[in-house]
């Protein structure tokens, strides 16, 4: 027998808030089951593992040791880091290269650190 990820989880004070961020960065909808206040919300793309959002009372205070890489199929990267931004993410780090490699250091509302790396037609 084999694991499968289930799950990828955010601890956050308001899981809600933070879900609506990561519904518009994947473009799934957050459960209609779910609703602001909520101490647990979910969003479940096809295809892919559920995005987990749960309450925490305390804050984040160090860099994650496991976080979630990104990677646009429809615009480039540098295009879908405008997009992030817009929604609400900051970028952390540019690790973008002159020849067009690398990728980008973003955090989303609540703190947590995320990768956005080049798409595949642009390798």
């Amino acid at each position: 027998m084999t694991s499968i990820i289930r799950n990828v989880s955010f601890d956050c004070a308001d899981p809600y808030v933070l879900a609506v961020f990561w519904s518009e960065v994947v473009s799934h909808p957050i459960g209609p089951e779910f609703a602001p206040g909520d101490r647990e919300v979910v969003i479940a793309p096809p295809g892919g593992p559920r995005l987990y959002f749960q309450a925490v009372p305390e804050s984040k205070t160090v860099k994650n040791r496991v976080h979630v890489c990104l990677q646009s199929p429809d615009l480039g990267r540098d295009a879908e880091v405008d997009r992030l931004v817009a929604l609400g993410a900051a970028v952390l780090a540019d690790h973008r290269t002159p020849d067009g490699g690398g990728w980008v250091v973003l955090q989303d509302p609540a703190g947590n650190e995320f990768c956005l790396t080049r798409a595949g037609s642009e390798r």
